[in-house]
């Protein structure tokens, strides 16, 4: 069951729609490398993660969508009076192009927004179980030239609650003050 919370009419760049999963169930088993080391389920487990699905040559939704989680995790840093204690959360971003994106190209992305943000990625079958089952939608413009392509891509923001079940979808465009909310 879900809850598909709208809002008013907002200015451009307010949460639209937040859809809230009122019976959460378990995210599959999935295993994908990353910027500190292999990830997988157990990774979820005993702390919010913000999930993202991108690409690092991105030239806009992705860059967008990580300066928002960036200024998002400063909010929350802002507001830990208010949250419970041993509540942490982390930003998880899964590339959908893993032939350009290595572990090491995800590092230094990564860290041009916060080191502490992981980056993921795995060949199409290690996206699989994820991409299937949140819905993800990715299409790589790769027919005509294998380096220079972009990747056409979902901008939703996946909230993955600490026994790591999907809890919330966020999508686009999103707001750092209306999610830290």
């Amino acid at each position: 069951t879900w809850r598909n919370l709208r809002t008013a009419p907002q200015p451009a760049g307010e949460i639209r729609t937040v859809t809230e999963f009122e019976e959460r169930k378990p995210l599959p088993a999935f295993r994908l490398q990353g910027t500190h080391g292999e990830f997988d389920n157990a990774r979820l487990q005993g702390r919010w993660s913000f999930v993202f699905f991108g690409y690092t040559q991105c030239p806009d939704i992705c860059p967008t969508a990580l300066g928002l989680m960036k200024d998002l995790k400063s909010r929350l840093a802002e507001n830990q009076g208010a949250v419970p204690p041993g509540l942490t959360f982390q930003v998880v971003f899964v590339s959908v192009d893993p032939a350009r994106d290595t572990p090491a190209l995800l590092t230094g992305y990564m860290a041009a927004f916060d080191p502490g943000f992981i980056g993921l990625s795995g060949d199409d079958a290690a996206l699989a179980p994820l991409v299937k089952d949140l819905g993800v939608f990715f299409q790589r413009n790769d027919a005509t030239d294998k380096k220079h392509y972009t990747v056409d891509h979902s901008a939703a923001i996946y909230l993955v609650d600490p026994a790591g079940r999907l809890a919330a979808l966020f999508s686009h465009p999103q707001n750092a003050e209306r999610m830290a909310a």
